[in-house]
């Protein structure tokens, strides 16, 4: 729910929308933060005072963590070899 907190401040942040609400682009940009915060929550220690925080900024920064994502998760799937080299 801390991500979802941070997709809210991020898409009413000043520079990040425009000036008419869309419930769709709200839902969408909220459903995606829930998504980033808890698979990034996962890796982060529960000791970790920072936690919460780390949580709503990477629910806040949304789109960007999930395009370094796919492309980082991309290249790894693509270098992985089983079998060794060929």
């Amino acid at each position: 729910m801390l991500g979802v907190v941070g997709g809210v401040a991020s898409y009413f942040y000043k520079g990040s929308t425009e000036p008419r609400f869309s419930l769709r682009f709200f839902i969408s940009k909220l459903v995606l933060a829930f998504f980033v915060g808890k698979v990034a929550g996962e890796f982060i220690a529960a000791d970790n005072q920072f936690k919460s925080g780390y949580i709503m900024l990477l629910g806040f920064f949304a789109y960007p963590v999930l395009a370094v994502l796919e492309v980082k998760v991309k290249g790894w799937v693509e270098n992985y070899n089983p079998r060794g080299p060929p």
